[in-house]
């Protein structure tokens, strides 16, 4: 029998299901206004793409993540009809507005009053102010976050052996999910001791074991882990990355200045929610791993930080409370005005040409090869990459998060070039698109020169055809 409480419980939660779904469309509404936000999107659509040809994931198309945002991005588009970008938005859109539900039931569990609303708020609020890019963009860790917070809460209500399986699960959608295990540890102590630990870890293990085995032991095994050994290199440049980390960080807690107060608020109580604490410790440790602190990976800290702040603002006087909010407004205001000016900025005419042009001289099966860190040129186009890579930072070790004159060969990814050679043999493009002349993505520092196992094979078996708007378009020798 359903007893008043539960009844009231149902409706207060549809009441801000409503509302947080609709918070979550305001806020993302200028990434429907624009094609692409920034390369990730249009690396995974490409992905997609090539997965909806029949290809596999990690042997037909790689990268250094885990599954499931490739697969949704697949599913998405096949159910679409279409790989337009705006259906994974909508999706990453009920991501947010879920991730917000589920941190109000956990505030409401644990201290009732408003605090749901404030914590779904927050998140709400705290996530769309970050710079356009990282906030309006269907990336890896907004889809990484509903599954990650519901494993707190199960965890929360002793429930171990659940929560290890949405851990996982969150850890299939992007690696640095797992440090929340440290928290997630605790609890399961709390719920039964080792054997709850034990619990914990069978859940976190089993279904990561299942799609190793699903997608392949060994590919899987190096794309998810063993390859990020390059990735995390920082050899040389550790100075670099720890003053981008110190920025990219100082931006971030002014930016959310109001919720990191109240958050501070609660430190001289913080045994009474040593398992959030803890979250945020082990959230930051996943910001930080591998030193490259794009901002979209502080993604990660918001879910913590705000159901911590709900507490002391729902304490607050009215009069600080209604400060306090009006500040995370007024941040996240700014930043979505931003959205909307870089959106209408986004109609890349450069890509438009030089897409119009491959896609008008190639057939739907033919490949092409760019040379250059451009997936939005096979995406827009709809056209295959002629090897695994999208991006041949596999090749060069250009990549985000380090100085745009890191590369060359040593810091290739080990065993790409092999594999990428392999793959021109087995399917060698009907057009080279080289973006380094046109200084797309700092491609000038690694031109096809520059990598003789490369360049001298371009030289050697195709010829210049066009140059539009600086991006070089090679075709086969007759």
């Amino acid at each position: 029998m359903i007893t008043t409480e539960k009844r009231s419980h149902a409706l207060r939660s549809s009441t801000l299901g409503i509302i947080f779904f609709a918070v979550a469309v305001l806020l993302h509404a200028p990434g429907f206004t624009s094609t692409v936000f920034n390369s990730d999107e249009a690396f995974l659509a490409t992905e997609a793409q090539v997965l909806e040809a029949g290809g596999d994931l990690y042997h037909d198309v790689v990268d250094r993540k885990p599954p499931l945002v490739p697969l949704l991005y697949e599913s998405v588009f096949d159910a679409t009809g279409s790989s337009a970008l705006w259906s994974v938005r909508v999706a990453a859109v009920v991501s947010l507005a879920l991730t917000a539900l589920l941190l109000a039931a956990e505030a409401r569990r644990r201290w009732g009053g408003r605090t749901d609303l404030w914590a779904g708020l927050l998140f709400l609020a705290s996530s769309a102010a970050l710079p356009p890019p990282d906030a309006q963009a269907a990336n890896f860790e907004i889809f990484m976050l509903p599954t990650m917070v519901a494993a707190m809460l199960l965890g929360a209500r002793l429930r171990p052996g659940s929560s290890g399986v949405l851990i996982a699960l969150s850890t299939l959608t992007k690696q640095t999910a797992a440090a929340t295990l440290v928290p997630l540890a605790l609890l399961a102590w709390r719920a039964d001791r080792g054997r709850g630990i034990a619990r914990l870890m069978l859940g976190f293990v089993a279904p990561i074991m299942i799609a190793a085995l699903w997608f392949g032991p060994r590919d899987f095994l190096f794309w998810n882990y063993l390859a990020a050994g390059d990735y995390l290199d920082v050899s040389g440049v550790l100075g670099f990355t720890l003053g981008l980390g110190v920025t990219r960080t100082l931006v971030f807690v002014v930016t959310n200045a109001a919720i990191v107060a109240l958050v501070a608020s609660r430190a001289r109580r913080w045994r009474e929610d040593a398992d959030l604490w803890l979250w945020i410790l082990s959230a930051a440790v996943g910001v930080a791993a591998g030193l490259r602190f794009f901002e979209h990976y502080y993604l990660q800290l918001i879910p913590a930080l705000c159901l911590l702040a709900a507490r002391p603002l729902d304490e607050l006087s009215p009069r600080l409370a209604d400060l306090s909010l009006a500040t995370v407004a007024a941040t996240t205001l700014w930043f979505n005005g931003s959205a909307v000016t870089f959106a209408a900025a986004q109609n890349d005419e450069r890509l438009d040409r030089v897409s119009t042009w491959v896609a008008r001289r190639t057939l739907p099966h033919e490949r092409i090869l760019v040379w250059g860190h451009w997936p939005e040129l096979y995406w827009r186009a709809d056209r295959r990459p002629a090897t695994r890579f999208v991006t041949t930072g596999f090749l060069t070790g250009h990549s985000g998060g380090r100085p745009p004159d890191r590369v060359g060969l040593k810091y290739a990814t080990t065993g790409a070039w092999a594999a990428f050679e392999d793959d021109l043999e087995a399917h060698p493009p009907v057009l080279v698109v080289d973006v380094s002349p046109a200084d797309l993505r700092n491609a000038r520092h690694y031109p096809p020169s520059r990598f003789p196992r490369f360049g001298e094979r371009l030289a050697r078996d195709y010829v210049l055809v066009t140059r539009i708007e600086g991006v070089d378009i090679y075709a086969p020798r007759p």
